[in-house]
């Protein structure tokens, strides 16, 4: 959960940000559904990618298709680092270094360690901070 009203605002203001770029034809890449349902809540629209299941040169190949903006959304366990790491290395082979700090910065800012609980400790936060 975010402890204070600064770490609150600091949060929504990388979720504006988050959520021009988006606007603006960036793609996110996330390890699976939750964690797409989890940005959606959010207000996050645009393409959102799955990865999990699939090989990261696929997943490269296809979203450079459409954008040289990319966006990484992982868990920061041992499997999300790991899948952070083999897309990193295959968007990379084609020219396209992805942003991997945003989504670093908001699960820090929340205190989780995974992109689907985003939504439910920033809501969680609204209510205990705001009230």
């Amino acid at each position: 959960m975010i402890k204070t009203v600064q770490d609150l605002l600091e949060f929504e203001k990388e979720l504006e940000d988050l959520i021009d770029m988006c606007n603006n034809g960036a793609v996110i890449v996330v390890e699976g559904l939750k964690d797409k349902r989890s940005l959606r809540f959010l207000g996050v629209e645009g393409t959102i990618i799955e990865a999990s299941n699939k090989p990261a040169d696929y997943v490269a190949e296809e979203v450079c298709k459409i954008t040289k903006n990319v966006l990484i959304f992982t868990d920061s366990d041992r499997s999300g680092v790991l899948l952070k790491k083999r897309l990193v290395r295959a968007f990379v082979c084609r020219g396209v270094l992805p942003n991997t700090k945003k989504s670093e910065k908001m699960l820090l800012l929340c205190g989780v360690r995974s992109v689907e609980d985003l939504a439910t400790s920033y809501l969680r936060s609204l209510e205990v901070l705001r009230i």
